[in-house]
Formats: C-alpha cells, sequence, structure tokens
C-alpha cells in the first residue's frame, strides 16, 4: 500500500482534493434551477446553515454520539493526511515529523480496530471525554507500536507536583 510512486500518489491526492472540493459546487450547478425569483424573495433560512455548522466531533463528547460512519470517514481522513504526507517526503524527511512513526505503526490497522480502540479509551475513561481524538489515537496506539517516548499532555506536570 505503501509503495506506490510518489507521482501516482501526488496525482490520485489532487484527484481527491479536487472532487472533494469541487463536488458540491458542480452538484449545486446541475441542480435544476426554480422558478425566476422575485427579487424581494429572500432564501430559506436553511440554505445558510451548513455554512455555520462546525466539525462535528472533536473530542470524546462528540465521538460518543457520532455514527459510526462519521467515526470511520474521521479515521479514514487522518489517515489520508498521513499516507499522503509519507508519500511525498519519504520514510526520511528533513523536518521533525510524526508522520513515519504513525504510518508504521497503524500498517495493517484497519479502520474498525482503531475505532474499536478510540470507543473503548473513551468508555473505560468517562472523566477523559476532553481529550481529542487525535491524542487517543497516538497514545492509545502510535506510541506503543512505535516505541515513541512522548509524554501525555500533563505528565510532567505530575511528575513536578
Amino acid at each position: 500500500m505503501l509503495t506506490i510512486p510518489r507521482f501516482k500518489a501526488t496525482l490520485l491526492i489532487a484527484g481527491l482534493a479536487a472532487g472533494l472540493a469541487g463536488g458540491p459546487a458542480i452538484r449545486a450547478a446541475d441542480a435544476p434551477k426554480p422558478a425566476a425569483a422575485k427579487p424581494a424573495e429572500t432564501p430559506p433560512a436553511t440554505a445558510t446553515a451548513p455554512a455555520k455548522m462546525e466539525l462535528p466531533f472533536p473530542d470524546g463528547e462528540k465521538w460518543a454520539t457520532a455514527t459510526e460512519r462519521e467515526k470511520l470517514a474521521y479515521l479514514l481522513g487522518i489517515m489520508n493526511m498521513a499516507l499522503a504526507e509519507y508519500q511525498l517526503t519519504g520514510p526520511s524527511p528533513k523536518h521533525r515529523t510524526i508522520v513515519p512513526k504513525m504510518v508504521k505503526s497503524l500498517d495493517g490497522v484497519t479502520l474498525r480496530q482503531m475505532m474499536g480502540t478510540v470507543d473503548t479509551y473513551y468508555k473505560a475513561n468517562p472523566d477523559q471525554q476532553k481529550r481529542p481524538i487525535f491524542e487517543v489515537i497516538w497514545f492509545e496506539i502510535v506510541a506503543p507500536k512505535s516505541g515513541a517516548k512522548a509524554q501525555e499532555p500533563g505528565a510532567a506536570a505530575a511528575k513536578k507536583g
């Protein structure tokens, strides 16, 4: 999976990004236009609602109420970001990054397994619902497999006190 030549990976990523960015605009352009609207009419309030919507689940509180599909889409986005950067920078990038450790640690791990780990963590730690999902992925899946010595937030403060 990680042996795709860089050009193909870049082309694939560019195509996916263009498809995602242009998808709603294309569908909106293809939609049948209503009869000529009067200038005095205002658009319905629901037309502006999606633009004000925020990200659905940055932490455990929203994760618990997210659908399985939303959870898998979130995890797929994280994996796509990591794989794209890995393909562009390689296993030994010039700048410091978590991506090589992440890609190697998550190799062979399915999205459903990741989702199960995050679900289990939040259920076992109800006091940690404000903890970001990515942090859970890093400290519960990636760091143990990669031998990363990164400290969890608050660990340094706990040692001092």
